[in-house]
């Protein structure tokens, strides 16, 4: 779909028809399209005239305001993209540890970084270059293990784990949706890569600032080696990547650092966290997500359709199936065509969605409670709709 713009909650098409947005411009859109602090923000560094290819004094401000909203983690250095951030992350790891594996779960959110471009393919871990013209040699060094499942990750290090330098953990498994994890799950993968002697690498390009200041490792108690940050960093407004380490392993950033990030996203960020300072900002992404859920349930319900909605804070994932998501079995197992059904005929009523399914979908600080209540009215008539043609 081509957009013309977009302003809070809602996107506008090339004809100019204005669309609730619930898909979140993958989850960048933290504050909402258009936020008068950070639109003041990058109109005024636009003012300075400053070119990408320099630092920028900002760069300094915005590293010690990241340290300040996450002091568990230092040194951190700013990248001007995820897959930057990425690279840089994984060649650390293998530099500290001396080894050149990399453990990855079939649910990690896989960006654009080619290590993350492999599908697990015959014994347990085994895995295969996923895109044409990948390196076939790619699966040789990175092992995939099942979401979820604890048996198999302790089985795969115990195979792969002297050669390991990193496990990474996408803690929602955005691949398959939004999965909750479960706690038994999370400290058995901490364990486990400790006790290999690898470094975990938690994915927060996604979840960091957006689940809460200091992101999935604070909602769910992690302590992880390395973090990778994105998404909402930017506040929507310009890609932006970022690499932090646990302040106790007194890392030191290498010297193959990649370009600093352009001016205006480093403006663009410092902004969005000067409004993150707020906590009512996550308390309310927090209740309309609370809103959001509770009503497609109840509507689901209602209708007798098999429509699941899995939720943590302002992510979710909408999906058609019997079961809820949670691993990779039960995601095979999803209804794409009542999806798509469903996703047309909530876009007439105004309402954007993800055209896939189950795929992350994203609440900003715009969304009020008449937005929410919109959002439920086009579902509610895209379950009857469906209801009557599936009785014509």
């Amino acid at each position: 779909m081509l957009l013309a713009k977009a302003s809070g909650c809602r996107v506008f098409d090339a004809d100019n028809v204005a669309l609730l947005d619930l898909a979140g411009g993958g989850g960048g859109n933290l504050l909402g399209y258009a936020n008068q602090y950070v639109l003041d923000a990058v109109r005024r560094a636009a003012g300075l005239g400053l070119a990408s290819g320099f630092h920028l004094t900002a760069e300094i401000e915005l590293a010690e305001e990241l340290g300040e909203n996450l002091p568990s983690l230092a040194p951190w250095v700013l990248t001007a993209s995820e897959t930057e951030a990425w690279e840089l992350a994984l060649r650390w790891c293998r530099r500290d540890t001396g080894r050149q594996r990399v453990v990855v779960f079939d649910g990690n959110r896989r960006g654009a970084l080619e290590a993350f471009h492999v599908v697990a393919t015959g014994p347990l871990g085994i895995s295969q270059a996923l895109v044409a013209g990948t390196p076939a040699e790619l699966g040789r060094f990175v092992r995939v293990v099942p979401w979820g499942d604890v048996d198999a990750f302790a089985t795969v290090m115990a195979e792969v784990g002297v050669d390991t330098a990193a496990v990474v953990l996408d803690p929602l498994a955005l691949q398959y949706g939004v999965i909750p994890p479960s706690g038994e799950f999370l400290q058995a993968v901490a364990e486990g890569a400790a006790a290999a002697g690898a470094r975990l690498v938690l994915d927060e390009t996604v979840t960091g600032l957006r689940l809460a200041r200091g992101g999935a490792a604070e909602v769910f108690g992690l302590v992880p080696d390395v973090c990778v940050y994105g998404g909402a960093l930017g506040g929507g407004v310009s890609p932006i990547g970022a690499v932090a380490w646990r302040q106790s392993l007194g890392a030191m950033p290498p010297d193959d650092l990649p370009p600093s990030p352009p001016p205006l996203a480093v403006v663009a960020a410092l902004a969005t966290l000067s409004v993150l300072r707020n906590d009512a900002v996550h308390q309310r992404l927090e209740e309309r997500g609370a809103q959001l859920a509770n009503g497609i349930e109840a509507l689901a319900e209602r209708f007798s359709r098999p429509l699941r909605c899995n939720r943590v804070g302002s992510i979710f994932a909408l999906a058609f199936a019997r079961q809820r998501v949670t691993d990779g079995g039960s995601f095979a197992r999803v209804d794409h065509d009542s999806y798509n059904r469903f996703v047309r005929y909530v876009r007439e009523s105004g309402v954007l969605l993800p055209a896939r399914s189950p795929y992350p979908c994203f609440l900003s600080h715009a969304h009020g409670v008449k937005d929410i209540e919109q959002a439920l009215a086009a579902i509610e008539g895209a379950l009857k709709r469906m209801q009557k043609e599936d009785e014509a």
